[in-house]
């Protein structure tokens, strides 16, 4: 039968079917280029060298510090950037008693970048034949010589041994130090945790304040600072360990 002896019907399901015959094959065709771009994106950033990581960027830390941390980072130069570890590297870093925490994260197209928050000293510590800083968790970093000049020294229990620190008392001193105001801190010059319930602050002027325990800090200091602001002469010891019955012993 020819197509001009088709019936009207036949033609237009014929041409109904030619139709659903291209949508099918242009449909397969967009498939297949979608399945192309999706592997040419994949092996362009998980494989090739275009993404890969070309320079590392230390941020948070001072210069004296960042050959330090790349060196415990150990990236690896060239790897793709998006099959880099950056949980592994972060914990290499964050084992630098210098940094508080670690954050990395990828730069793109090709840089990596570890921002590191570094510790900050509240008080010196002296152990082990050295000055350390103390941050306000009690972790110890940054080892020297001398005593730093601007921050009060802190000691506790075994902090002239090798490993015997009490780590609880000494987490009490950094407390109470970390609690004051600043108006109290910078009068602060030692601090003696000799246990969790003694701890003793010796001001600049010499006199000696008997805290107690790392408890009603803001309280302890209101009334600190009330006694001292009361005192025409500085007096040997203070004690505020309970603050609703302070003393002063000239």
């Amino acid at each position: 039968m020819s197509v001009a002896s088709r019936s009207p019907s036949a033609q237009l399901f014929a041409a109904r079917a030619r139709r659903q015959r291209l949508r099918r094959l242009f449909g397969l065709l967009l498939a297949l280029l979608g399945l192309a771009v999706v592997s040419g994106l994949v092996w362009l950033v998980g494989w090739s060298s275009v993404l890969s990581v070309k320079s590392v960027s230390v941020e948070g830390v001072p210069s004296s510090l960042s050959e330090d941390v790349l060196s415990r980072a150990d990236v690896p130069m060239g790897a793709p950037l998006a099959r880099v570890d950056t949980d592994a590297i972060a914990g290499r870093v964050a084992e630098l008693p210098e940094a508080a925490s670690v954050d990395v994260r990828r730069s793109w197209p090709s840089t990596l970048t570890i921002d590191v928050t570094p510790r900050v000293p509240v008080a010196a510590v002296s152990a082990e034949g050295s000055w350390w800083n103390v941050d306000e968790t009690g972790a110890l970093f940054g080892a020297a010589d001398s005593r730093p000049d601007d921050l009060p020294v802190l000691s506790a229990p075994g902090d002239d041994s090798s490993s015997d620190v009490d780590d609880a008392v000494r987490a009490a001193g950094v407390t109470v130090l970390t609690g004051l105001p600043d108006a109290l801190y910078d009068l602060v010059d030692t601090v003696e945790a000799r246990s969790e319930a003694d701890i003793r602050l010796g001001l600049a002027d010499g006199a000696e304040v008997r805290w107690g325990t790392a408890d009603d800090i803001d309280r302890k200091a209101d009334v600190l600072l009330a006694l001292i602001g009361a005192q025409e002469e500085p007096p040997s010891s203070y004690d505020v360990s309970a603050p609703e019955h302070p003393a002063v012993n000239p």
